[in-house]
């Protein structure tokens, strides 16, 4: 297990971790469980190694260039709610932080998608397919089908 290169301790506490985000940021169960299958398909929620030093940073192995957009395009009633709720100030976080920080990493993830106008679906269909379009996007290596595979192998 590579849990600890994540900084997560184990599935529980990822998930609340996950909980809590969306609890700040909005989105309900549809986000909480987009979050949580990112984690899942991106690193197997901390049990896959990460071999991709300066590709994919942290439990959701989100990217430079997508981690400095979010940053600069992020609302400021967001960024105020992300500081009430875990005292955080965006502005000072660098990408090299969501390595070992879940709830970095999960928050950049939730912002991301706070920047797409599309509704996040409700089926894990449709949400890989959301994944695939919005997140991994056709430049990436995965699937819809390894998305499902993922997500069903470590339910």
């Amino acid at each position: 297990m590579y849990r600890e290169t994540y900084g997560v301790t184990d599935d529980a506490d990822l998930l609340g971790t996950v909980e809590d985000v969306v609890r700040c940021l909005g989105g309900g169960y549809n986000a909480e469980r987009l979050l949580w299958e990112i984690a899942t398909v991106e690193t197997g929620r901390g049990t896959i190694e990460d071999r991709t030093i300066g590709a994919g940073m942290g439990i959701c192995q989100f990217d430079e260039i997508g981690f400095d957009d979010v940053k600069a395009r992020t609302r400021s009633r967001h960024r105020d709610s992300i500081n009430r709720c875990f005292s955080v100030d965006i502005n000072d976080v660098v990408w090299e932080d969501l390595r070992t920080s879940p709830l970095l990493s999960l928050i950049w993830c939730r912002l991301k998608f706070k920047l797409i106008p599309d509704a996040i679906p409700s089926s894990i269909s449709g949400r890989g397919s959301y994944w695939k379009k919005f997140y991994n996007t056709s430049a990436g290596k995965g699937s819809l089908a390894h998305y499902l595979d993922m997500n069903e192998s470590l339910a």
